[in-house]
């Protein structure tokens, strides 16, 4: 997957959970800070450190297709997780 790929993919992600994001949330907002450090890393943008291992395909996966009925998003952020983890 190219970066220009790659980014079409987080942003269409980060639009999906956008209107998500609450401070009750704190799931959501983790993967929202998750992509968007991985969107900063490929475009060049500055960012705040890296918290830690990426864990946003997990959370993803539980909140949206486990528990949730968003299972494309869900797969979407896995496949941006997976991809990103090949070019680190």
């Amino acid at each position: 997957m190219t970066n220009t790929e790659l980014l079409l993919k987080i942003n269409a992600a980060l639009s999906a959970i956008g209107p998500l994001v609450t401070p009750e949330w704190q799931n959501i907002q983790s993967i929202h800070r998750q992509l968007t450090w991985c969107r900063a890393q490929i475009s060049g943008e500055s960012s705040e450190p890296k918290q830690g291992p990426l864990t946003m395909g997990l959370i993803a996966t539980r909140e949206f297709d486990m528990w949730g009925d968003n299972p494309e998003l869900a797969a979407l952020i896995n496949q941006i997780q997976r991809a990103f983890e090949g070019i680190e």
